[in-house]
Parts: structure tokens; sequence; C-alpha cells
């Protein structure tokens, strides 16, 4: 007997047990990829549509993945900057990392943007995967951290007044 795909993904899903801030991080990041992205699928659907299909490279050649991985580097960026709570903490490192691809990634589309000549299309097209690979991670895991709830230190210092409280009397 055929079973649909949707429903044994969702008994998968189900099964699987997931944090809510995990799931809302996911749910954010394949929204925000997708809306990031929009030009990029629309372009496949107009060239689709009219026929006129020549290469992938009609989608990355003048560097447009470098700008999309710019905007989902950036964003994350500041999540891991306002969550850092000191300079060793592993948010400050994102928050380097993703500070200097941000530069990378700007001055190689800055390059590409300006130069009279024709561009390099193998470099381009490895230095854009390269740079989409390395933005959705962040971006991903900036989201975990931005939607991970911080624990109430008052309640819990409530908590364990009421256990000194009740070991004393």
């Amino acid at each position: 007997m055929f079973k649909s795909p949707f429903k044994i993904l969702s008994k998968w899903y189900k099964k699987i047990e997931i944090e809510e801030h995990t799931k809302i991080a996911l749910l954010n990041s394949g929204f925000t990829l997708f809306f990031n992205l929009l030009p990029f699928w629309a372009g496949i659907l107009i060239v689709a549509s009219l026929g006129q299909w020549k290469s992938w490279s009609t989608f990355y050649g003048a560097g447009e993945f470098y700008l999309y991985s710019t905007s989902l580097i950036s964003s994350s960026y500041l999540i891991y900057h306002n969550n850092k709570v000191k300079t060793s903490d592993l948010s400050s490192f994102f928050s380097i990392l993703s500070l200097i691809l941000i530069v990378v990634i700007s001055i190689l589309y800055a390059a590409i943007s300006v130069s009279g000549a024709a561009p390099e299309q193998l470099f381009i097209k490895w230095a854009s995967i390269i740079a989409i690979v390395l933005a959705v991670p962040l971006f991903y895991y900036s989201q975990v951290i931005h939607n991970k709830k911080s624990p109430d230190i008052g309640e819990r210092r409530r908590g364990e007044q009421g256990i000194i409280i009740d070991g004393i009397s």
C-alpha cells in the first residue's frame, strides 16, 4: 500500500523531540531564507517558464549570492553581538566571525561590481557557494540563540530561598 510522503514525514517529525526554541529557529530560518532568496526563486521560475535556461551562472554570475550571504550574516551579527556575555563567549566568537565574513564578502562583491574586466566565473561560483554555506548555519544558530529562553534567575533564587526556609524551620 502506498503511503503519502507527507504522512511519513509528519509521523517522523512528531517522534523527534526538538526543543521549542529550536523549532522556532527552524521556522524563522526557513521563512527568512525563502524571502531572502526570493529573487533567486523568482528568477528560476521566470527563466524556466520562458524557456530561456542557459546555466546556473545566470543566478550567481554577478555576485548575487554575496548579497544574500551578507544579508543573512549581518542579521546574525546583530544577534550574536547583543547576546554575548563576555569577550570569551562563543557568541563573541561568532560575532567576530560574522564581521570578518561581512567584510570579505562585501569586498568580493565590490570587486566584481566595479571592475571593468569580465569576472572569473569559476571563482565566483565557488566563492558564492562557500559564502552561502557559511551564512546559513551562522544565521540558523543565531536564531537558536535569539529564541532560547534565558533562565529566570529571580524565580530560581526564590525557590532556593524557600528550600532554605523549609530546612531551617
